[in-house]
């Protein structure tokens, strides 16, 4: 398969993907859900590119397509695990597959639990392994791949989804190797704000979906807690990780849903006024002169102003970005009234950014190690912090913390 057809391929699970993950927030009727759905069937038909058919083979949470493996991505691993919990272990694309076809499949994967059938241009199938002796029987030795019989219904019945003791640690590599492509997109968004330019707020919505699909098939959170390191930008990386802990601490609230996705989003974007702030303030090595700190306290209010005039924001995000820094006891900045009632995104918000504030290096400081970054943490409780949100957090460290024996 030349570079091309690989290329299609990738778009096309790329945008089926995020479609899949859109669909789960609103409805597969979605007008957005529709338009992902037919660039992945125009990618798709680029792929067959005049071929009978293209066939995806699914192994464990990697795929392959006409038998050449697909690199991981975010999105070939979201894709592998939602058609792994459908019990799909084999899919052939005819060349005359349809726009509704492709809809439809994509609206069974969305569903919960739903038993997922092959359609006249769509064949679904499993994945049996079979051993092959040296003399390539079947027998001990090599293991072979081959696809079920096509058109055999699929579903959770036929695939009963475990959690190993590797899973925590292979989710984690998923977000702590989110590819050039999803780092662009954060980049070119905030790129485009810089430059006054209408925010693009679609890109990071997706984004924010492709986390919440990789934590929904897990009981436990925690694998947000092992945020991304290895970007050289701090603001692109710094709001990614406020994203992932925002989720992990709403996740383990109980929220879900268009609140949880209103959640990551907005931690996303929650520094998004220091964007218009000159960089030698933000990077500046030594303490900040007064002028300087000033200048910086507008921070929140410049982020506000230019989330509240970006269609497609939730104003969810606009109040985040504007009380982020207020503290629990309202003595931060923003200068606001005695009575005011900060929301709770806002008071995630505040949790998560100094968490990833300590834990980074920064040009005026090293990272601190985490057991001082917890301890200040729970100083700050009942003051810069919510209480009860600081022992909620605490709480998921808890878990992830290596104890110390007696």
């Amino acid at each position: 398969m030349n570079l091309k057809r690989l290329n299609a391929v990738d778009h096309c699970l790329r945008h089926l993907t995020t479609a899949i993950s859109t669909s789960k927030l609103y409805s597969a009727e979605h007008k957005q859900v529709k338009k992902l759905c037919r660039m992945a069937h125009s990618s798709l038909l680029d792929a067959i590119d005049g071929q009978e058919n293209l066939s995806l083979i699914r192994v464990d949470e990697h795929l392959a397509v006409d038998e050449h493996p697909l690199e991981r991505s975010m999105y070939i691993e979201r894709f592998a695990r939602l058609i792994k919990m459908s019990g799909i272990g084999h899919i052939k694309f005819s060349r005359n597959v349809t726009f509704d076809e492709l809809h439809a499949l994509l609206s069974s994967l969305g569903g919960s639990g739903k038993v997922t059938h092959s359609s006249e241009n769509i064949r679904l199938g499993q994945i049996e392994v079979r051993h092959r002796s040296s003399r390539g029987n079947a027998g001990a030795g090599q293991e072979a791949l081959t696809p079920a019989p096509e058109g055999e219904q699929v579903g959770p019945e036929l695939f009963k989804r475990g959690v190993d003791s590797n899973a925590l640690i292979e989710s984690a590599q998923i977000l702590e190797n989110i590819s050039g492509e999803e780092l662009s997109r954060v980049m070119e968004v905030y790129e485009a704000v810089k430059n006054n330019r209408r925010l693009q707020v679609v890109g990071l919505s997706e984004i924010v979906s492709g986390f919440i699909d990789v934590f929904a098939g897990f009981s436990d959170p925690l694998l947000t807690l092992v945020p991304l390191r290895n970007m050289d930008e701090y603001t692109f990386t710094h709001s990614l990780n406020v994203c992932l802990l925002n989720l992990a601490q709403a996740t383990a609230l109980g929220i879900e849903g268009q609140l949880l996705h209103d959640i990551g989003l907005s931690a996303m974007l929650h520094d998004v006024g220091k964007l218009f702030i000159p960089e030698e303030v933000l990077n500046k090595p030594g303490k900040l002169d007064e002028k300087e700190w000033a200048l910086m306290q507008t921070h929140p209010v410049r982020g506000a102003e230019y989330l509240l005039d970006s269609p497609g924001v939730p104003r969810m995000a606009v109040l985040n970005a504007y009380e982020h820094h207020l503290r629990y006891d309202l003595r931060g900045y923003p200068l606001v009234k005695d009575e005011w009632q900060q929301n709770l995104c806002s008071q995630l918000t505040s949790i998560s950014d100094v968490y990833d504030s300590l834990r980074t290096k920064r040009p005026y400081r090293a990272p601190l190690e985490l057991e001082v970054v917890l301890y200040n943490i729970e100083q700050l409780k009942g003051t810069q912090l919510h209480p009860l949100l600081v022992e909620n957090f605490l709480l998921l460290m808890k878990k992830v913390t290596p104890q110390k024996e007696e």
